[in-house]
């Protein structure tokens, strides 16, 4: 079944699509597409639910994507979310044809990909530049997958974004252990100052589980940007998965940084135990 990767929303008909949902509504229907076809319906799917939002379309959807979650690689559903992304950019669809992933996911990586170009192809709402990531976080509240879970915030701190800081604020108490070690362990594109803000508001409410965890991604938060911190702002709407257009307020560096966190990382040392925070100490540059 080919993929139609080029075409306009308005050059087909509003139903191009209804009898191919009819018939998944019959599980042998979805039980019969081959692997190698998962990816072209989902695709189809995905661009018409964006177009309608409707149940009977939501719920097709769902069943193709979670054999896609059972049956395809996370690097090839990666792949998927780029071009269902560039074909949103293209206007065959609405954001909103994002949605199914960051429903049904269970790799970090990939919902954070997803949420990320949601975020940026979401249209801004009565002037709220952060309408995406404002919708990314109500999206949060109903998550209840880890995966989707750690990549809905993964994706607001892949932001960088300062002005987004409110919306992050208690996050980590949503992260069942599970999510929050997938969260952790996400690359980093950056060093930014709201996510170390958010990784020491962590630490300083971490349960004793999760401290060690928590202060070994704020080690390795000081060597993600090449010794550099970065307060950033996004031009939103845009595209913020590809950083194509950032502004850098201000670009420190990890001794500079690591200066003015002296203080709120002894006292945290103070409260954890001699030797809890050695590996953050010696990242940031601060001396014991």
């Amino acid at each position: 079944m080919p993929r139609p990767k080029h075409f306009h929303r308005d050059r087909l008909p509003a139903d191009y699509l209804q009898p191919l949902v009819t018939a998944l509504a019959n599980p042998a229907t979805l039980a019969g597409i081959r692997r190698d076809e998962l990816q072209p319906v989902a695709f189809q799917l995905a661009l018409y639910y964006g177009m309608r939002r409707e149940a009977d379309t939501a719920a097709a959807l769902g069943g193709v994507y979670e054999r896609m979650v059972e049956e395809v690689t996370a690097e090839e559903r990666g792949t998927f979310v780029d071009e269902l992304a560039a074909a949103v950019r293209g206007e065959a669809s609405t954001v909103l044809a994002l949605l199914p992933v960051l429903q049904r996911e269970r790799d970090a990586g990939v919902a954070r990909a997803a949420a990320l170009a949601f975020a940026g192809l979401m249209p801004a709402s009565s002037g709220d530049a952060l309408a995406g990531p404002r919708a990314l976080r109500a999206l949060l509240v109903h998550a209840d997958l880890d995966g989707v879970r750690a990549g809905l915030v993964g994706a607001l701190l892949a932001l960088g974004d300062r002005r987004v800081r409110p919306l992050l604020d208690g996050t980590w108490r949503v992260l069942a252990p599970d999510a929050a070690a997938a969260l952790l362990a996400l690359p980093r594109t950056w060093a930014s100052e709201l996510e170390l803000g958010w990784l020491l508001d962590w630490l300083e409410d971490a349960e004793p589980a999760t401290f060690a965890a928590v202060a070994g991604s704020l080690a390795r938060l000081a060597r993600a940007g090449g010794g550099r911190v970065l307060d950033l702002e996004q031009a939103l709407p845009g595209p913020v998965a590809a950083g194509a257009a950032v502004t850098v307020l201000h670009d420190r560096g990890v001794a500079e940084v690591g200066e003015r966190l002296a203080a709120r990382l002894r006292d945290l040392e103070r409260r954890a135990g001699p030797g809890a925070l050695r590996e953050v100490f010696a990242a940031w540059g601060v001396p014991q």
